[in-house]
């Protein structure tokens, strides 16, 4: 992959898209000791920071609520999530195997409101056909998410997929 240029990073930076990340919870994933693997944790901190060099707005339960982050109650979970997927433009997904039950409501919700989704899919691993058929009912970008991927490779991969969201955005299909 090439390196982007200065340019081509401002000129992303002045997006204005709001994301909604779904991941697995940070609290509920993982060995019986509710312990979220650092190998996952790093990923889905490096997407969402790759996301936020963008300069896109991110809303991520992992990162943002306090029921995650710091395991203080169960506190308005699905309201909050809910109403920032409404706010949101875009949805990027990661889709683990077995897929989170929490990832394929926001996926539900996403595809219900129409928003295009960003599908960020572990190579070799079979996905159920809820997850195989969403692009008959939503505009869906799968994408490979390597875990060896640099981060100017990851910031690249940010970069193309919100680039294929802006024109999805800008082309809906008819209803």
């Amino acid at each position: 992959m090439t390196e982007l240029s200065d340019a081509e990073i401002a000129a992303d930076a002045r997006r204005t898209m709001r994301v909604f990340l779904a991941a697995p919870s940070l609290r509920l994933t993982g060995p019986a000791d509710g312990v979220f693997s650092l190998a996952l944790r790093g990923r889905l901190t490096a997407l969402r920071d790759a996301l936020l060099d963008s300069g896109v707005s991110v809303f991520s339960a992992q990162h943002d609520d306090v029921w995650t982050t710091r395991g203080v109650g169960i506190g308005l979970r699905v309201p909050s999530a809910f109403r920032a997927m409404h706010a949101a433009d875009l949805a990027v997904a990661y889709v683990g195997s077995p897929l989170s039950a929490g990832v394929g409501m926001e996926l539900g919700w996403a595809t219900a409101l129409r928003k295009p989704v960003v599908l960020l899919v572990d190579k070799a691993v079979s996905h159920s056909p809820m997850i195989t058929t969403l692009e008959e009912v939503s505009p869906v970008l799968p994408l490979e998410f390597d875990p060896n991927w640099t981060a100017a490779q990851l910031r690249h991969t940010i970069i193309t997929a919100l680039d294929w969201a802006d024109t999805s955005l800008s082309y809906p299909e008819s209803a």
